[in-house]
């Protein structure tokens, strides 16, 4: 279990911080300490923190709040600020908004969802486990009986897809793939809103999982782009090919918009 308190041997990270660019070393010195610590451990108080790196509270709270928006840190009022655990997806947000403000076009996050996609496919069909089998059964299971309600389906697509990420077993490759998964899902939700989509999308999901479970890494990567091509010509259909990422940042931190 991860420790409620902060860790003393890990202040020794934070010294006294010259005066030229205090709010950017500020922020590079927290962001040091936050990775020094175990997910879910409490950093120092304010005021030691303030007393180590020389620095007044309102810096403080601004870097502290930068790493806040990129999801490193949790503030818990009333108890502190925790090295954030990893779970509320804030890091994929923060990968979708870097393709927003590099304002790539749609038709380039397609290309290369599929790069990133097949090799995870790839390594799932050779390192996935009896309970990861287990769980990817139950929600395509889950999402056949939702077939009539599109919107439910959404939802068993998207646990679909994290579980098939996690059984690569490479936290890089999956969180990136997440992470452009954050912006397909803003743009699917307006293109997969039929049952006979949802019906064919369901079709293609089992077809890959049979190779995955088969431990037939080129067949599920072979099945796994027959999917995404189909998946990003309903996309580019509804959305267009050069329409650019940045015309979608509201809807990144407000979903429902």
């Amino acid at each position: 279990m991860a420790s409620e308190s902060a860790l003393s041997p890990a202040t020794s990270i934070l010294e006294p911080i010259a005066k030229q660019d205090l709010h950017s070393e500020t922020i590079a010195r927290l962001a040091q300490l936050v990775v020094s610590l175990e997910p879910g451990s409490r950093l120092p108080t304010e005021q030691e923190l303030c007393r180590q790196l020389g620095i007044g509270r309102s810096t403080l709270r601004e870097a502290v709040r930068a790493l806040t928006f990129i999801g490193a840190v949790q503030p818990r009022r009333g108890s502190g600020t925790y090295v954030s655990t990893g779970e509320d997806g804030a890091f994929e947000k923060l990968i979708g908004l870097g393709f927003m403000v590099q304002r790539a076009r749609v038709n380039e996050v397609v290309e290369m969802r599929r790069v990133l996609e097949l090799e995870s496919v790839r390594l799932a069909a050779v390192r996935h486990t009896a309970e990861e089998r287990k769980q990817l059964e139950s929600v395509m299971t889950a999402m056949g009986k939702a077939i009539s309600n599109p919107s439910k389906a959404a939802k068993y697509d998207l646990e679909y897809n994290v579980l098939l990420g996690r059984a690569s077993h490479n936290t890089v490759l999956m969180h990136l793939v997440s992470g452009m998964r954050v912006l397909l899902e803003i743009w699917m939700s307006r293109a997969v809103n039929q049952r006979a989509t949802t019906a064919q999308i369901v079709k293609e999901h089992n077809s890959v999982l049979e190779a995955v479970f088969a431990n037939k890494p080129e067949l599920a990567a072979e099945r796994m782009d027959a999917h995404l091509a189909r998946a990003a010509d309903r996309l580019l259909a509804v959305i267009g090919q050069d329409q650019l990422t940045s015309d979608f940042v509201s809807a990144l931190f407000n979903p429902g918009q």
